[in-house]
């Protein structure tokens, strides 16, 4: 492909009152094109630089010295992206090795228009069907958001494979020309040329609609659902999520007998709607809501019920209920003041609405068949997005509490246990939620496991500490018995062969009184020793209980022991036929000579 034909593909219908941008390295100059012929031909004769294509348009000649800002581009291409794959120049970044790969984290419905191979990496573009020049500063706002969604979505993908992903999605990037060469290493310049053409182009609302789908998230819209609802709900008691929530079925029946839209909606055949998707079920119970007047609470009841009569995975966060009750609120008015509630009891129905668009459509009828592979794509995107929160909390939370904290663990059971893991790799066990959100103990436990002194936590701070804590916690099945016994077994083992026995507890002084001995023919070990074996050589943080437990699990039984002198001392007899006692002999009889 020739820098002609890129940049015809590129900008071949723009108007022609609007400005391209060639700029080039490493004199970071700017030169601005009304003609994409000009445009072209500059390109060819400037083949010693590394040259690059403005992704947006621009309203006026900037000078050679600058480039025109995000906040005043004036119109895109498409959406340009930059994949970094495995190289040199990339550093120890896990990255993708080929282009092939990294196109992977491209969906698979919707491929580049181009993709262009730049020496170390590849430039991917879906090219719109027609430049898209911005009427007002708002519709360069919705490009924006539409750039860095789909860019998050690419990063969501990229994370699912281990890759990294910068996302670069401001409208002011730029990009590099097929036909010319990466010459940031001179002395071994690459060529950039064409990877690959789909021939195909899109739309923005093909994006929209794609994003929309997926759910997948706009950061500044997020934080505006967050003000709506802030300023909505401030004198409101707070929403709960529940995913067993029902309304009442003489509620539900009544609604659906007195409205055809909303017995269209529950039953999933709103052809009329745009997006088929959930979330866009979701967002139309949200605004029958709104029209009918129930509260927030009755809406968020009203889809947790809808998605789990439909087999829909459940949205638990409250955020997403947050962002779709004010999606419903700006779109309906937030409910007209003079509405009349559609059931503000269950003897007060409300007529039925006479401008209901959707056709009467038996309910036994299922006309919404999602498609298997978009049902993928959304789950993958859920799952990257909700890593990623759980990343920032646990950012925020290790902030707080002056330690960098990777994973916090519940591991599930009759008596469930907890297990901080830090960024560094130790592992701190909490026996019970209440020890791993009590302030104090938390800290101390954490000082006591790395050496590492921790600031005191203001209790008002250590409030939404635990709030944090409890958001990211992730349950850990303990229903592998033999797992848990094994790993207890090897702690023994290596505990029996790294630990001197003694004959017996008479003669030792007080530190050798709880080394292992052999008593009756089955060793003995006791639970306190064997517990600051533990900590200290496999960076834990167990209680003596919890070692007790792991002993009896393996068919330990408790027993007391005296010796001439002391007191009775707790000790546990290993099971003779795991834990053989002639293999311990000879380390036993060393130990009583010393």
């Amino acid at each position: 492909m020739t820098p002609l034909e890129f940049l015809t593909a590129l900008w071949g219908n723009k108007p022609p009152d609007q400005y391209m941008l060639i700029w080039t390295l490493p004199d970071k100059r700017s030169r601005w094109f009304k003609d994409v012929a000009a445009a072209a031909e500059f390109v060819v004769n400037i083949s010693f630089l590394d040259v690059y294509s403005g992704v947006g348009l621009a309203g006026k000649d900037y000078g050679p010295a600058r480039r025109c800002v995000s906040g005043e581009i004036t119109g895109l291409a498409g959406i340009g992206t930059d994949f970094d794959l495995k190289s040199a120049a990339h550093g120890n970044k896990p990255l993708p090795v080929t282009i092939e790969d990294a196109l992977a984290i491209a969906p698979a419905s919707m491929p580049p228009s181009l993709v262009i191979a730049t020496g170390n990496g590849a430039h991917a573009w879906w090219l719109f069907k027609e430049t898209w020049v911005f009427e007002n500063d708002e519709e360069r706002k919705e490009a924006a958001a539409l750039v860095a969604r789909w860019h998050t979505l690419l990063r969501y993908n990229s994370q699912n494979k281990g890759w990294a992903f910068d996302r670069l999605s401001d409208l002011a990037r730029v990009l590099r020309i097929p036909g010319t060469q990466n010459r940031k290493d001179p002395a071994n310049p690459k060529e950039v040329a064409l990877y690959s053409a789909s021939g195909r182009r899109y739309n923005p609302s093909d994006f929209q609609e794609y994003l929309d789908d997926l759910d997948i998230p706009d950061p500044d819209a997020q934080e505006k659902a967050a003000r709506d609802w802030q300023e909505r709900f401030k004198d409101r008691p707070a929403l709960v999520v529940n995913p067993a929530a029902a309304i009442s079925e003489d509620v539900l029946n009544l609604w659906l007998e007195l409205d055809m839209k909303f017995r269209n909606t529950w039953n999933r055949l709103r052809h009329d709607l745009h997006d088929q998707s959930q979330s866009g079920y979701d967002l139309a119970l949200a605004c029958f809501g709104m029209d009918a007047s129930i509260s927030e609470q009755q809406i968020v009841d009203l889809i947790c019920h809808h998605r789990r009569l439909g087999g829909k995975p459940q949205r638990t966060r409250l955020d997403y209920f947050q962002r779709t009750i004010s999606k419903a609120a700006r779109k309906t008015g937030g409910g007209s003041a003079g509405a009349t509630p559609l059931l503000s009891a269950p003897d007060a129905p409300r007529p039925p609405d006479p401008s209901a668009a959707a056709p009467d459509i038996p309910v036994s009828q299922d006309a919404h068949n999602e498609d298997p592979a978009r049902a993928a794509e959304r789950e993958a995107a859920r799952a990257a997005k909700e890593k990623e929160d759980r990343e920032q909390i646990l950012a925020r939370i290790s902030a707080a509490v002056g330690i960098g904290i990777g994973r916090i663990v519940k591991v599930t059971g009759k008596d469930p246990s907890y297990r901080v893991e830090l960024q560094s790799g130790r592992k701190i066990e909490f026996t019970s939620l209440g020890k791993l959100i009590g302030g104090d103990l938390f800290r101390v436990s954490i000082m006591s496991a790395t050496n590492q002194y921790l600031p005191k936590v203001k209790a008002k701070l250590w409030e939404e500490v635990v709030k944090a804590l409890m958001a990211v916690i992730e349950d850990e099945e303990n229903t592998d018995e033999e797992e848990w016994e094994g790993s207890t077994r090897a702690y023994v083992e290596r505990y029996l062969a790294e630990t001197g026995f003694i004959p017996s507890i008479d003669s030792q002084g007080v530190q050798g009184q709880r080394k292992p001995m052999i008593v009756d023919g089955q060793i003995t070990i006791s639970s306190s020793d064997f517990q600051m074996y533990v900590n200290r050589t496999h960076g834990q943080n167990l209680s003596v209980k919890m070692v007790a437990s792991m002993i009896a699990a393996i068919g330990g039984k408790a027993m007391r022991v005296r010796g001439a002198g002391f007191k009775e001392q707790k000790r546990w007899a290993l099971p003779a036929e795991d834990f053989d006692p002639g293999q311990y002999q000879k380390a036993s009889k060393e130990a009583g000579r010393g």
